[in-house]
């Protein structure tokens, strides 16, 4: 593939940027977008800065994303709000009205293919799944974030087939990798605290992706004609248990493996009151209940089978592609410990 000039929103995310960084690797020239008051110290520290520009602007100012996307070949919208302690209508803004702004800046561009960053979240709803594909239907949870990427997708899904531009969305699991803040700080911190449970014993199927196979899914779909109009399940391909998951990571952390457990019909309970009485607290409040959530019961609770055989048929996201479960878990807990040694190291000595 010739050189590209690829838009990737949400640079300083966890998979905007990786994306970045796997663009210039291939000799891609990138412009990274990131928030006004952003910091960029990560995207800087890369290498060919000359072949990146980093620009700043919020999603819904539709004039600078135009002005961004001038000669672009490829937009991968990466962006998205996911913080559990924003109100509704916050995250609504940025990952629902924010994808309607960045589409239709990018058509307007002649931006030749949009990749649009969704979740699997989108088909999950309340319930165990088992081996489901991207026929399934969409459907609400009630949990904000999960609501507002389903509206997300019916925005980007109601763009196929106008004009010339191609359009995919890919729908990742839970995804981990070096530099995620999202879900695996907030995990670690229970099971190191020993306040993790193993929820029907740990015996159900987690959905998670290491962001290294996301970004490479991503690679294998860029203006590739068979990925346009399409949606893609994705997660690592291996069949990983809540029990396998905690134990990687209390193994790699020197932690003590999970032994409470608790029936899922009460753990199910417990976070669906919760659900109910913490956006009626204060801040502080809500952030203690955060392992009570419906997100929280989605990752430890259900069971997330999903199907990735379209993905390994069309695009090629097979092993060879892939990297496995255990090497990325390890490479994610080695990049922790080493950040965590860097603060201890540089920790101002109290007198």
């Amino acid at each position: 593939m010739n050189q590209l000039k690829v838009l990737v929103t949400g640079a300083t995310g966890l998979v905007g940027f990786h994306t970045v960084k796997a663009m210039l690797a291939k000799g891609n020239h990138v412009v990274a977008r990131v928030r006004a008051g952003s910091r960029t110290d990560a995207l800087e520290a890369l290498s060919c800065q000359n072949a990146m520009q980093i620009v700043r602007g919020e999603l819904n100012d539709s004039e600078a994303l135009r002005r961004d996307m001038a000669g672009v070949d490829v937009v991968v919208h990466a962006a998205g709000l996911v913080d559990p302690h924003a109100t509704r209508e916050e995250i609504y803004a940025v990952n629902v009205e924010g994808t309607r702004s960045v589409m239709s800046a990018a058509a307007m561009a002649s931006v030749r293919h949009f990749i649009h960053i969704s979740s699997l979240s989108v088909i999950t709803g309340q319930n165990d799944q088992y081996n489901v594909g991207e026929k399934a239907p969409l459907v609400y949870c009630g949990e904000s974030y999960a609501d507002s990427k389903v509206d997300a997708e019916k925005t980007v899904t109601g763009w196929f087939g106008k004009g010339e531009m191609l359009v995919t969305i890919l729908r990742p699991g839970f995804i981990y990798g070096p530099g995620e803040r999202a879900w695996m700080p907030r995990l670690m911190e229970n099971l190191r605290l020993g306040k993790a449970m193993l929820i029907d014993g740990g015996t159900k199927q987690c959905n998670v992706i290491y962001v290294e196979n996301l970004v490479k899914a991503i690679e294998l779909s860029m203006l590739n004609p068979k990925a346009d109009k399409q949606v893609f399940n994705l997660t690592d391909g291996e069949l990983v248990t809540k029990k396998t998951l905690f134990d990687s990571i209390c193994d790699g952390m020197g932690y003590p493996r999970v032994t409470k457990k608790v029936p899922g019909f009460i753990a199910k309970a417990a976070c669906e009151v919760v659900s109910m009485i913490a956006p009626h607290l204060p801040p502080e409040k809500r952030k203690n209940l955060t392992r009570f959530s419906r997100a929280a019961f989605r990752l430890a609770g259900l069971n997330q089978g999903f199907d990735v055989s379209l993905a390994e048929q069309t695009l090629d996201y097979k092993g060879t592609n892939r990297i496995p479960f255990a090497e990325g878990m390890r490479r994610t807990l080695e990049c922790i410990k080493n950040d965590s040694q860097d603060v201890r190291r540089n920790a101002p000595v109290l007198k």
